[in-house]
């Protein structure tokens, strides 16, 4: 269980959350409806460009710091450059800014199968039903980590199902998977692949489970980078206080107070 302020998130010992207690404080139907606006206003393409553009230079970055170490990912590195300089800024649609986060994320994972080829078995990223010790174990920090920023989001007052980068889905906080993904490498990947190459006892069970000790030391390792301090707009703060301010300037964003701008984070 993970817990910040106005939820509780339930998390399985899979993947994802499976259960969220939420406080009657949620979302402003005025805050709602500005979303809404933004979308049939199709101005969601400036926000979803710049969740992407968040999540590549993360990874782009992550991968020149293991580079430092490891020294065998420089032609991903230039790559990954080429196609986020070249492709993210000129795209004019969703689906084309989709389909080339999809072009950077898998060299991105490819390269980081290259660095891990002596820690473990790891072949591909893969989500739902991975049974493999780094799939399992990214997807569980991952769900921590959801937690962290549906809790942002619902303290901003922004309408968690009005999404900018993903497609509305009934019932799905789709909002959470926008914000989500400029944080991911940052603190998610750097945890638990940290956990890899140090050896930690990490473990999981022919069905894809992580064991009860691992489900620990993955959320103890979370906690401690969204307890980190980092640079941010001039000044140093925790990783879990960016988040938060970032949801409070995609607030502002929406009603029109501010630019949104992705946070990339330092190494």
């Amino acid at each position: 269980m993970c817990s910040g302020g106005n939820c509780y998130d339930f998390v399985d010992g899979r993947d994802k959350p499976f259960a969220s207690l939420l406080s009657a404080k949620s979302a402003y139907p005025k805050m709602a409806l500005m979303q809404l606006e933004l979308i049939q206003q199709n101005k969601s393409i400036i926000l979803a460009k710049r969740f992407i553009q968040g999540k590549a230079k993360n990874q782009l970055n992550y991968l020149k710091y293991l580079d430092r170490y490891h020294n065998d990912v420089q032609e991903q590195i230039e790559s990954m450059e080429q196609k986020i300089k070249n492709n993210l800024k000129n795209t004019k649609t969703i689906s084309q800014l989709m389909g080339y986060e999809g072009e950077i994320s898998s060299i991105y994972w490819q390269s980081l199968v290259k660095i891990l080829k002596e820690k473990s078995n790891f072949k591909a990223r893969e989500t739902k039903g991975a049974k493999d010790l780094v799939n399992a174990s990214l997807n569980y920090g991952y769900a921590i980590l959801y937690a962290r920023v549906q809790n942002a989001l619902l303290k901003a007052g922004l309408a968690l199902h009005i999404s900018f980068l993903h497609s509305l889905q009934e019932g799905k906080p789709t909002l959470v998977y926008d914000l989500i993904e400029e944080f991911r490498a940052f603190v998610v990947d750097r945890a638990v692949i940290s956990m890899i190459n140090k050896n930690e006892p990490l473990k999981v069970n022919e069905n894809g489970e992580l064991s009860k000790k691992s489900c620990h030391l993955i959320v103890q390792n979370v906690k401690e980078r969204l307890g980190v301090y980092t640079k941010y707009k001039k000044s140093s703060k925790k990783l879990e206080t960016i988040i938060q301010d970032q949801a409070y300037l995609l607030a502002r964003h929406v009603r029109g107070e501010d630019k949104y701008k992705p946070f990339i984070g330092k190494y």
